[in-house]
């Protein structure tokens, strides 16, 4: 294949019974929606990646966990890992990673997205149609405040969301926030390009002060697009302690009954998740913006 071919792509087949129904419900619900038209059940994914995930888990040497030097070596080391993979960590934590290239999407682009899509739950449907079910802001007006900035608008402004990870569904409350709050150094990441961060500390809906997930979504502009990293820590990695809440984790583990091969499958499920979301949201950003974005 020549180095500037595009990535083969695989067409989703995995759908559960749960997000079948959810697509069919979807559906109905977005009917008339003046965006009706960009959502886009048939997604396809990177073949490459899909073939990374069915290997199975990654090697820890591959990983990273949240900790301040780990983070530290995501921002200066990003692009050595793989594209896409999961693993099961200590806690027990279960992690997923990705790498994602977005054609024709700029930084800009994705952050009139985190500030255009929570407005409406039919908006966020169409960035997974048969996963995505609900989503809300603490404070929709700030989000849709044109005259702030980006980090005014999103950070400090609760997301509450349902969805489906795999055949279960999870409602949480996603608290995205300044970079520097969980660690990263701005100016390392001034310095490596990665001028948008969609980053934060997540809780379970029915259990809002303890810190359950910790997720990264860091951005920059390349001539082939954006370029997107992605990281995600779920369950009671001994770093949560750096986060509000965090001690409890442990205790919400056990309390939802979530033991080492529960949380095993869940990794896969997330990187499963992120692959697919990631990859339509590549495809119908560039429209979706040219329609309803900035003038």
């Amino acid at each position: 294949m020549h180095l500037n071919s595009p990535p083969q792509r695989a067409p989703v087949t995995y759908v559960p019974v749960s997000m079948q129904k959810q697509l069919a419900a979807n559906r109905r619900a977005i009917a008339g929606k003046p965006y009706e038209r960009f959502f886009l059940p048939e997604i396809e994914v990177p073949a490459e990646g899909a073939r990374l995930l069915r290997a199975g888990p990654m090697p820890r040497e591959q990983t990273l966990t949240p900790s301040i030097a780990d983070l530290g070596r995501l921002i200066d080391h990003a692009p050595d890992f793989p594209d896409h993979g999961y693993a099961l960590l200590d806690g027990p934590t279960a992690y997923a990673q990705s790498r994602v290239v977005m054609p024709d999407v700029t930084t800009g682009m994705f952050e009139w997205w985190f500030t255009w899509h929570p407005i409406e739950k039919e908006r966020y449907m169409l960035w997974f149609p048969q996963a995505h079910v609900d989503n809300s802001v603490v404070d929709p007006a700030r989000l849709a405040d044109t005259s702030l900035s980006y980090a005014e608008r999103l950070y400090d402004n609760p997301n509450a969301i349902d969805e489906f990870i795999g055949p279960s569904s999870l409602k949480i409350v996603i608290h995205f926030a300044p970079p520097a709050s969980l660690g990263l150094d701005e100016d390392a990441l001034r310095r490596a390009g990665l001028t948008t961060s969609a980053s934060g500390t997540i809780r379970v809906a029915d259990a809002p002060d303890t810190t359950f997930m910790v997720m990264l979504h860091l951005a920059r502009d390349t001539r082939a697009g954006m370029e997107l990293f992605s990281r995600y820590w779920i369950g009671a990695h001994p770093e949560f302690v750096r986060f509000p809440g965090g001690r409890d984790a442990p205790a919400l583990l056990s309390r939802l009954g979530m033991d080492t091969d529960g949380i095993e499958r869940l990794a896969y499920e997330m990187a499963v998740h992120d692959m697919t979301e990631f990859a339509q949201l590549g495809r119908i950003l560039p429209d979706v913006f040219a329609t309803f974005g900035p003038t």
